[in-house]
């Protein structure tokens, strides 16, 4: 026999009803706080965020940050050196072409280094080629260019000490 709507309806009343029963529960076993001891709550959810360990000037507001401001690590030490007028790193071509003998010496505080070379070194033509080789040079042994030949090795330098 299949219960009637009525029935069915009963049932979905007591069921709502057992489940909203602990919500309902009698006020003298739920625990109160006075309300200046409540949390602060905000209409958006969000926490307020907290005061900044160091603040600009209010004049500097708004105000975009300059290079400087923002840059840190190698990018600073570079900055930082063209200030006092020296070059951090040795960035263009240097001394004559490479042989195994007497090998182009590229300097650098790490192991290693990324070096590009023209590939038309030899013939001395190297403004008219402008595509780059790349390559790593480490210091556990020197590389030769297999466009034009020439050698590469690392001269390993002290590096500056920088406050970045």
């Amino acid at each position: 026999r299949t219960p009637s709507s009525a029935t069915m309806a009963g049932r979905a009343v007591l069921r709502t009803a057992l489940t909203a029963l602990p919500a309902l529960r009698p006020a003298s076993r739920a625990t109160l706080r006075p309300v200046a001891a409540a949390a602060p709550r905000f209409m958006s959810g969000r926490v307020p965020n907290p005061d900044p360990v160091w603040k600009q000037d209010s004049n500097l507001d708004n105000v975009i940050p300059s290079d400087m401001d923002q840059a840190t690590g190698i990018e600073r030490a570079e900055m930082l050196a063209e200030m006092e007028g020296k070059q951090l790193f040795e960035e263009g071509m240097v001394g004559p072409f490479g042989t195994d003998a007497n090998p182009v010496m590229v300097e650098s505080i790490y192991e290693e280094r990324i070096v590009g070379c023209p590939g038309d070194c030899d013939k001395g033509n190297t403004s008219v080629n402008n595509e780059m080789r790349w390559f790593l040079v480490t210091s556990a042994q020197p590389y030769k260019c297999a466009s034009c030949g020439q050698v590469f090795a690392i001269k390993k330098i002290k590096g500056a000490e920088y406050n970045f």
